[in-house]
């Protein structure tokens, strides 16, 4: 019993020990947090990393399977906390995409992730409606969109109004009248409607195999909110 006791010491301060050797080599650049897109009621940073007791609960319950942990990579703070992954499923794909939809037809329009968060890491405003939501902002980067760089894409115009309907849609074509085939009907994204459920970003096909070349991201994806 006392080997056992005096193993988990051992190991114990190996870790510290190591990660004591690690910032000292420069690993420092993960102490710090980067923003990230968090789920229904996580919008408040500050709230949700002091609370949040990394244990999976929102992750498990989301039916979308959107929500992941963060790694290291997000920052010390941020790792094993909930962030949302819409770039997880395969493009181009209108009849089987995931992304957030507030659950706005399940457990009554609250989303499961918050219902069962433990610790109040993700609380929902007093105000709280499915239809009003925000949980980030999608930003089109036009040098890697393809409708941009070469040809006609409607992915993310189609998705987005087919989620969120044709008045709310955020996705609007600049030269939507456009006929000639060397005025391409271009996407632009408006900030003020887009609520960041991540359908455009799931549906993008910018980054396929041979479409983009050295793209690190699809060429829509969504952001967390400022301030």
């Amino acid at each position: 019993m006392a080997g056992g006791n005096s193993l988990t010491r051992r190991t114990l301060c190996i870790g510290v020990g190591a990660t004591v050797a690690m910032a000292g080599l420069g690993a420092l650049r993960y102490v710090g947090s980067e923003p990230l897109v968090r789920p229904p009621g996580g919008q408040d940073e500050e709230n949700l990393v002091s609370r949040c007791v990394h244990c999976y609960r929102c992750i498990e319950a989301c039916p979308e399977k959107v929500i992941v942990a963060a790694s290291l990579d997000a920052g010390v703070l941020n790792m094993r906390t909930p962030r949302m992954e819409f770039s997880d499923c395969y493009p181009g794909q209108l009849d089987d995409f995931r992304y957030c939809d507030f659950c706005a037809e399940r457990n009554g329009g609250v989303p499961l992730c918050a219902a069962v968060c433990p610790s109040g890491a993700l609380q929902l405003p007093a105000d709280y409606a499915p239809e009003t939501e925000v949980i980030g902002v999608a930003v089109l980067n036009t040098e890697t969109c393809i409708a941009y760089r070469s040809s006609f894409c409607a992915f993310c115009h189609d998705v987005c109004i087919q989620v969120r309907g044709e008045e709310n849609a955020a996705i609007y074509y600049q030269n939507a009248d456009a006929t000639d085939a060397l005025d391409t009907r271009l996407p632009v994204v408006d900030a003020e409607k887009c609520n960041g459920c991540g359908a455009c970003e799931a549906v993008c096909v910018s980054a396929q195999a041979g479409s983009t070349m050295n793209a690190s991201e699809r060429a829509i994806v969504v952001k967390p909110l400022e301030g």
